[in-house]
């Protein structure tokens, strides 16, 4: 298998160890190490990957890092962990990884709990940590981009200058996205009165003007977003010759804020938790919604997904079920249906997942 199948094979075994795992040595072994091997190090060859690495400054012998990649003997990625749950919001977890950042040559650090790996490099000041990781991998919830970006740091791929100019255009381009979204939510008097100058040269930028352009901006965007989807779906379809409907205002909501939890979706979910209320207590499922889809979830558990509902659009609705094979990892198959109360039909699939998480975890 090439690093990104091993990755996602990784990724689905997790959920049946962590129950097991109570301490940071259990994560280590259990979760760190095999993420090591994952990006092609030998974690049992001591000239490559470095147990307990003395990372001290003077005299002081106070500092041991749980893990050093090594190249031609020099550090060149360093990995801080925590115990598995732990949220790597403290202070001291940064700290500690800053300090062994600055006692060695590396120009990466990882902190991680096991499921969560955040990715450091010393963007803004030479052999001074940054403050904000320019990457975050969560296990538990695989994207193809994050996936993409660590491959840079694989063995086979591994070039410093590379990989730092990766973490550069990662960096900015996620500040820059994150600057985006959040005017997009809520635009500043600055931002909106960059297109007022342009839209309405000579008019003062007070009073209900104001107000109105804060909101012509907000919409503005969504439709300027809405247009340029159809006009790629529109080249797709014209360069495969397939038709493709394109999104209209009813169909599809473009949002920048938290994804909504339609009353489409809210039927949907009291269906499942009643074809589910024979079997496990109703406490025990929940909904996360995004904007392309709404997951219902066994134990608020990204892993443990028991069904999909994609009715963003009208005319369409789909359900995704899960499955679990003899292998214990998770098949999922689309289905088109005609009405929310068509999810009764798949009563049996519904039940049969959420049994067999709670067979896998006993």
């Amino acid at each position: 298998m090439d690093f990104v199948d091993q990755l996602k094979s990784f990724a689905e075994s997790i959920p049946s160890q962590l129950d097991h795992i109570k301490t940071e040595e259990a994560t280590k072994s259990a979760l760190v190490m095999p993420f090591i091997q994952i990006l092609g190090y030998n974690v049992f060859n001591l000239s490559e990957v470095v147990p307990e690495f003395d990372a001290n400054v003077g005299a002081t012998k106070k500092y041991k890092l749980d893990y050093a990649i090594l190249d031609n003997g020099k550090p060149i990625i360093l990995f801080e962990c925590k115990c598995y749950g732990s949220d790597l919001n403290g202070g001291d977890e940064w700290s500690q990884l800053h300090h062994y950042f600055v006692a060695t040559e590396a120009r990466f650090g990882v902190l991680t709990n096991g499921v969560i790996y955040r990715f450091y490099s010393d963007l803004e000041k030479p052999n001074k940590m940054d403050d904000t990781p320019f990457l975050e991998l969560n296990l538990s919830q695989l994207n193809e981009h994050a996936i993409n970006q660590i491959k840079k740091l694989t063995k086979s791929s591994f070039s410093v200058d590379e990989a730092i100019h990766a973490a550069n255009e990662m960096k900015y381009k996620g500040g820059i996205k994150s600057v985006f979204k959040r005017q997009l939510e809520q635009p500043s008097d600055d931002f909106v009165k960059l297109f007022f100058k342009e839209v309405c040269p000579g008019n003062v930028f007070t009073g209900n003007l104001k107000d109105l352009f804060i909101q012509y901006t907000k919409s503005s965007f969504k439709e300027f977003i809405r247009e340029e989807i159809d006009k790629l779906l529109n080249e797709a379809s014209a360069k495969n010759d397939f038709p493709v409907t394109p999104l209209e205002d009813e169909k599809v909501e473009i949002s920048n804020t938290a994804p909504e939890f339609t009353e489409d979706e809210k039927e949907g979910f009291y269906i499942v938790k009643s074809i589910l209320a024979q079997i496990v207590e109703l406490n025990r499922i929940s909904y996360r919604d995004t904007l392309s889809y709404c997951n219902v979830l066994l134990d608020d558990n990204g892993w443990k997904a028991i069904v999909r509902f994609y009715f963003n659009n009208a005319k369409s609705k789909k359900l995704e079920l899960v499955k679990l094979n003899d292998k214990g990892e998770k098949e999922y198959t689309k289905i088109s249906i005609n009405s929310i109360n068509d999810i009764y039909k798949y009563s049996q699939q519904i039940q049969e997942v959420v049994l067999a998480y709670d067979s896998k975890s006993k």
